[in-house]
């Protein structure tokens, strides 16, 4: 399907067009005067009026070992980064690798954190690390803690918990569905900071593996 792709970093047309509309931040999809806010797959085939099934490849249990992987991975990757290496980023990202790493992170944190308050806030995702994790030693104690916490949460979740709902920034979300979004929203970014680190020249493991993501609907797209 063509579209027209507006990168509104320095761009204060771009930038005006979202507040007329009332679009608080990217990604978002216009057409017309209607948009989508945030990546909501199925938000956005109703926008443009193609057929969609967001139903989950993977079972709630499949999808916690999944997002465990992922931040075990992520966590490997940040206990071998050099103070050098935390400062790299992509040339049309504002995002330093520490910010990234910490997100990835971060990701997995909201997702308890919106269970236990029933409620999704866009603000918990934005923000970057606190002034004391500085160092990837910090970063990968961090990710331990994420884990042990959704590892306590998996283990005492209800089962019916996946069938339920969840208001989120971006609208109703099944919690099944908001999981399985978690996991690849944490995996992509993950995949980034590999690939920023390849482009560097300096990946200090071994590249990931394709089957870390088997199941998750990826994008296509690294950035």
């Amino acid at each position: 399907m063509d579209f027209e792709p507006v990168n509104v970093h320095g761009n204060p047309e771009g930038k005006a067009e979202m507040a007329r509309l009332g679009i608080p931040l990217v990604p978002a999809t216009v057409v017309g005067e209607r948009f989508v806010h945030g990546w909501n797959p199925a938000q956005l085939a109703e926008l443009v009026g193609v057929p969609f099934d967001d139903t989950p490849a993977l079972s709630p249990q499949e999808l916690a070992d999944s997002l465990d992987n992922v931040l075990y991975y992520a966590q490997h990757l940040c206990k071998a980064l050099t103070a050098d290496q935390l400062e790299l980023k992509h040339p049309q990202r504002d995002r330093v690798l520490r910010n990234l790493a910490f997100h990835i992170f971060r990701l997995g944190a909201a997702f308890v954190d919106s269970l236990e308050q029933n409620r999704y806030l866009e603000a918990w995702i934005v923000d970057g690390p606190p002034p004391e994790l500085r160092t990837g030693a910090d970063l990968e104690a961090y990710g331990e803690q994420v884990r042990e916490r959704l590892r306590a949460w998996f283990a005492a979740a209800p089962a019916d918990v996946f069938d339920k709902t969840i208001p989120t920034y971006y609208g109703e979300q099944w919690v099944h569905l908001h999981l399985e979004r978690t996991t690849w929203h944490s995996g992509q970014h993950l995949r980034q900071a590999y690939d920023l680190l390849e482009r560097d020249g300096s990946l200090p493991v071994p590249p990931l593996a394709a089957e870390l993501f088997e199941g998750l609907p990826m994008p296509a797209e690294l950035w």
